[in-house]
């Protein structure tokens, strides 16, 4: 019965692939595609010959592919054609879902920052917020996050990330006050994600690197094997800006339970993100003198 219920699902599938292909072949029209224009009954838009000469692959494997007779397309064969049908990325998602069961390959290199998270940043405050890729590198903060957590603009522009902040910085042990729990759980949360996507190579080769030059990440990174998924939003507890000295007397009343939420994309390939440091209901900042971090200012003993 389950073999018999996977047999079905996979035709139906194969069914809307070749459906989905003519439909996307029919819209492209031989001047979008960039050729030339021809005098016969074809009509002015791509058949499957045309496909064929705009990809490199053979009349045949296009033709076996819209008639669900192509099983498990190459990924090279999927991009060429999405390319060649100029696919939207949501109809790209279906195009791989259709034919292998399987999310598009994520794109590569730093996305491109997308102004409208910049103003839903903003927007946020007093809340802290930012934005960052799939790689977590850094995309956009509000005032408030360079206020409470950390200033991502003064940071080399290739350590903008919250993994270079954690381990590279001793502010952020000032900052969190559970920073060894905190640090902890972004470690399994890296060694998770590395785990799933296919760009975990490139997140687990800037954690060697980090490791190399934090002994605490190497500690952290070596003695871990749990693995975390970005889960419900949950509280982490911060000191208020001008007051994130351990050693003040009252340093305890100086602590803040921030819920730290993250928005994630609901489209494939889409890989910005937003995470929000949101205040208690009923907070009221102290009055500071000033921002500066004491202990990062002390004198080294």
């Amino acid at each position: 019965m389950l073999d018999a219920a996977r047999g079905k699902t996979l035709n139906e599938s194969r069914e809307l692939l070749g459906q989905f292909l003519r439909e996307r072949r029919a819209r492209i029209t031989l001047g979008q595609a960039g050729l030339p224009a021809r005098r016969s009954r074809r009509g002015g838009t791509l058949t499957q010959e045309d496909l064929a000469y705009i990809t490199g692959y053979s009349i045949r494997t296009i033709s076996a592919l819209e008639q669900g007779a192509e099983h498990r397309p190459t990924p090279e064969l999927l991009e060429a054609i999405a390319s060649a049908l100029q696919l939207s990325q949501d109809e790209r998602s279906v195009l791989w879902y259709l034919a292998n069961g399987t999310p598009p390959p994520e794109p590569h290199g730093t996305a491109e920052p997308d102004p409208a998270l910049h103003r839903l940043v903003n927007a946020l405050e007093p809340h802290p917020a930012y934005v960052t890729d799939g790689l977590w590198n850094f995309q956009g903060q509000n005032a408030e996050f360079a206020r409470w957590i950390c200033d991502f603009t003064a940071m080399p522009a290739d350590e903008r990330t919250i993994l270079h902040w954690f381990f590279l910085h001793e502010h952020s042990k000032h900052v969190m006050v559970e920073w060894e729990y905190e640090a902890t759980a972004l470690m399994s949360l890296v060694r998770g994600w590395a785990m799933r996507s296919r760009r975990g190579h490139e997140l687990t080769a800037v954690v060697n690197d980090i490791c190399d030059r934090s002994p605490d990440a190497k500690r952290i990174w070596a003695g871990g094997t749990d693995l975390l998924v970005q889960g419900p939003s949950r509280p982490m507890l911060f000191r208020e800006p001008g007051y994130t000295d351990p050693r003040q007397a009252d340093d305890r009343h100086h602590h803040v339970r921030l819920t730290i939420t993250t928005l994630t994309p609901v489209r494939a390939g889409e890989s910005h993100r937003v995470l929000a440091f949101l205040l208690p209901e009923d907070y009221t900042a102290p009055t500071a003198s000033s921002d500066a971090c004491l202990a990062c200012h002390a004198a080294p003993t």
